[in-house]
């Protein structure tokens, strides 16, 4: 049987301010009966009905409230290990490792509850890899980091926790996106970095020696421009892109902005694929002929990794390129702007994180680990995440967004661009495969309808159930 997704789409993310959605309480109707022998024996039935139902809420409320109570106490941890895997964020010029940094910061649950804190930092290109060795033999964390195209899996096989019993009304009505980590049903993740936006980034200066005063809005004004500093900056890479990465994850800034600002959808509301379609063409042709029609692309994009294309363009010697906004204010030194890009026919659209802690079902210590998480995600930890490791949104209501971010306007009225990644059935796997369909493009060996056909056809016949 085929399955359906359970949740729907997270379409859009307003950053800057998020109306959380509660879910809609089922409304049941029922008729009178004509008897008042019947209308009485119904009304005992719904009064015991009502008892009954009272009672069992009384009890999940009394049930959540201790668990909650019990993340908030003291707790006596002697001689338990609780281990965290967290991806790198840190630069690798930056001024603390992301391993020390969250063994600094999760020191206080160590010294207060007399635990072993057990921090591992998980490299990007073996991210996935990692958690499904890991938990299948059960070897995995108590708390890991997961972005949505993780998720389903993980749900389905019943490995991740429901944490929202630990958090308390008052710690919920704190955080700015909680709502996001309610994932198929269940509050399976915590969100921790939300927002990161990739955007155009352009050095101006380059820019304004090919006499461009303003960043591009749309496809046809970035491939003029990049034409531009072909023809005045011949030593200058028009247009950076990192085909060579070995991480699906590059997609959303290669691909997902473009397919998305060109009005395609990965899936429907039913988790059906639906990248093979005229839109999803229309992206890929456009990132295709950058290479082989236009030229703005050259041999070396297909070898270039991420790390190397944004040291590249700190070095100057690149015009463009999609950035996360988190690396955008590394770029110490260099005069640069940002865009989102609209398609000839479509609106500007861009990829948006949404990722979250989770707490792994096999914890052995459920409270222990959700005072862990909490500490993690407060306001003060956080602060000290978002100015020494990675600038990003402010998940809580009490940090503010820096009078100096050069992100602040994007994040206050550019809402309505966002878009995260659906969560469906085998989107891990496809993703891989997508990737690796694409970078084929681009090495000539696939036309870009072929990319879309392929990945389509092993999906439905080797994934989707």
């Amino acid at each position: 049987m085929k399955k359906k997704v359970l949740s729907a789409v997270l379409s859009a993310v307003m950053v800057m301010s998020l109306s959380a959605c509660g879910n809609s309480a089922s409304e049941t109707q029922s008729t009178a009966a004509s008897a008042a022998p019947a209308a009485a024996t119904s009304a005992a039935a719904a009064t015991s009905a009502a008892a009954a139902t009272s009672t069992a809420a009384a009890t999940s409320a009394a049930a959540a409230t201790s668990a909650a109570a019990a993340a908030e106490d003291k707790i006596d941890a002697t001689g338990e290990t609780l281990t965290v895997w967290m991806p790198p964020f840190a630069s690798a010029d930056g001024s603390i490792t992301d391993q020390a940094f969250w063994e600094r910061e999760l020191k206080p649950i160590a010294d207060e509850t007399g635990c072993k804190i057990n921090v591992e930092i998980v490299p990007w290109d073996s991210y996935e890899e990692k958690y499904t060795t890991g938990v299948n033999s059960n070897e995995g964390p108590d708390i890991g980091y997961m972005y949505m195209e993780m998720f389903y899996d993980y749900i389905h096989n019943d490995q991740l926790e429901d944490v929202d019993q630990y958090f308390t009304d008052a710690d919920k009505s704190n955080y700015l996106y909680y709502d996001l980590g309610n994932i198929q049903g269940g509050q399976y993740g915590l969100p921790v970095v939300v927002g990161n936006p990739r955007v155009l980034i352009g050095n101006m200066d380059i820019l304004s020696k090919a006499g461009i005063t303003a960043m591009p809005t749309t496809w046809d004004e970035l491939v003029t421009d990049c034409k531009a500093v072909m023809e005045k900056e011949p030593d200058v890479t028009p247009l950076a892109q990192a085909w060579g990465n070995t991480h699906f994850g590059v997609l959303n800034e290669l691909f997902w902005p473009y397919f998305w600002s060109a009005g395609a959808s990965i899936v429907d509301a039913d988790g059906n694929l639906t990248v093979d379609t005229a839109q999803g063409l229309e992206a890929a042709q456009f990132i295709y002929d950058l290479r082989y029609k236009d030229n703005i692309l050259n041999d070396s994009c297909t070898s270039t990794d991420g790390d190397a294309a944004l040291s590249n363009f700190k070095d100057g010697k690149v015009a463009f390129e999609y950035e996360a906004t988190g690396n955008a204010t590394r770029n110490e030194g260099i005069n640069w702007s940002y865009s989102i890009l609209a398609a000839p026919e479509g609106g500007a659209k861009t990829f948006v994180a949404a990722d979250c802690l989770v707490m792994l079902s096999s914890c052995k210590d459920k409270p222990l680990a959700a005072k862990a998480m909490k500490l993690m995600t407060s306001t003060d930890v956080m602060k000290r995440f978002h100015t020494e490791v990675s600038s990003q949104m402010p998940i809580t209501k009490d940090e503010e967004i820096a009078a100096d971010d050069p992100f602040k306007d994007l994040y206050a009225n550019d809402g309505d661009k966002f878009q995260t990644l659906p969560v469906f059935e085998g989107s891990a796997e496809f993703y891989d495969y997508f990737y690796k369909d694409l970078q084929s493009m681009m090495q000539g060996q696939m036309k870009p309808e072929d990319v879309l056909k392929d990945a389509t056809d092993y999906y439905n016949s080797n994934i989707k159930e």
